[in-house]
């Protein structure tokens, strides 16, 4: 449940340096892709979905939101007191896409180490491996970790000093569906703590049932933030309906409908539906069709990420963006 607001982002911008050679100075760059003016407020408890295209600048944000890279303009605040790059990384822990914890060193001395280097105490570094899940595992060496334990061990070392934000970078990389589970439980036991959380993620379907609002980036614009349901009232969708019939439908049913999406088996022939006119059934049953399922249903991420982007499913998955800016039409934020 979301309470007041922690921390505002207003107007933050961060350009990358992109190579851009002349013959008279070959080392030249110019300002290529980035993060361009975006506003987000993030409230205690509440855990935000951060979702976009590869290369839309999810990971340039949190970065930017952690302190890891700089703000080049716009400013970031709590109550009304904007707060420089360094209190701003006391207050948010980053937990990166990639971390290699390998070697003979414990958990506990891997955790003490970065407790000392961010001024914690060795008391705080173990009550950590508690909240974490790894009290049992103190003394286990690196190498021992599955990937679950050591993604708990990257969030354990984003909690040292109490941050008031937590921000998380692909967290459910490399884990089974069970670790998974048990990761998603424990942010939501952080959340009811207090802590607002942001979190990018590739995994939709997890990210779905877990996040409180959500917000879409594309081409390093936030294009969209709110609840899942606010988001889609805005953007004009209708009533999914996922369809599973035992022939495919003549074509002469199959005129003027909306399909999002259909894969044909030998066994069912399986449609999800926008805007299903209401006579559709009973023209189905009338014709000799048998249907197998008939149920609506929410749009996925997916396509309210298309819905905002104007692209396509598989340009969603697969496609990297350019670094070429176009103005976005921004859907109105919503005031939580």
């Amino acid at each position: 449940m979301a309470g007041e607001s922690v921390m505002d982002f207003s107007s933050v911008m961060f350009r990358h340096k992109v190579p851009a050679p002349k013959w008279y100075n070959p080392f030249k760059k110019q300002r290529g892709a980035g993060i361009a003016a975006l506003d987000l407020t993030l409230q205690s408890g509440q855990i935000v979905g951060l979702v976009g295209t590869n290369g839309a600048g999810k990971t340039t944000l949190l970065r930017m939101m952690s302190g890891v890279l700089p703000i080049e303009s716009g400013n970031v605040s709590t109550k009304g007191t904007i707060i420089s790059d360094q209190e701003l990384r006391k207050r948010v822990g980053f937990m990166p896409e990639h971390v290699r914890w390998s070697g003979q060193e414990t958990v506990e001395q891997t955790l003490v180490e970065f407790a000392l280097l961010r001024g914690c105490s060795k008391d705080s570094a173990l009550e950590i491996l508690g909240i974490i899940g790894l009290k049992n595992r103190a003394s286990s060496a690196l190498d021992s970790l599955s990937q679950g334990m050591r993604q708990r061990l990257s969030l354990g070392i984003a909690l040292l000093g109490t941050p008031d934000v937590l921000v998380l970078d692909e967290p459910f990389n490399g884990m089974d569906p069970v670790a998974i589970d048990a990761f998603k439980r424990l942010l939501q036991s952080l959340a009811r703590k207090g802590i607002a959380i942001v979190i990018s993620s590739h995994h939709l379907f997890e990210l779905d049932q877990l996040i409180d609002t959500l917000a879409l980036l594309h081409r390093g614009q936030l294009v969209a933030h709110g609840t899942t349901t606010s988001i889609q009232e805005r953007l004009g969708f209708e009533q999914l309906t996922e369809v599973c019939l035992d022939s495919e439908l003549p074509s002469k049913l199959m005129k003027n409908l909306e399909v999002l999406e259909q894969s044909t088996t030998d066994a069912a022939h399986h449609m999800i539906l926008q805007s299903v006119p209401d006579n559709l059934l009973k023209n189905i049953v009338d014709s000799g069709i048998g249907v197998i399922t008939w149920r609506e249903i929410q749009p996925s991420l997916i396509e309210l990420l298309c819905a905002a982007t104007g692209l396509d499913r598989q340009s969603i998955g697969m496609d990297v963006e350019n670094s070429a800016w176009l103005p976005m039409r921004k859907i109105q934020e919503e005031e939580e």
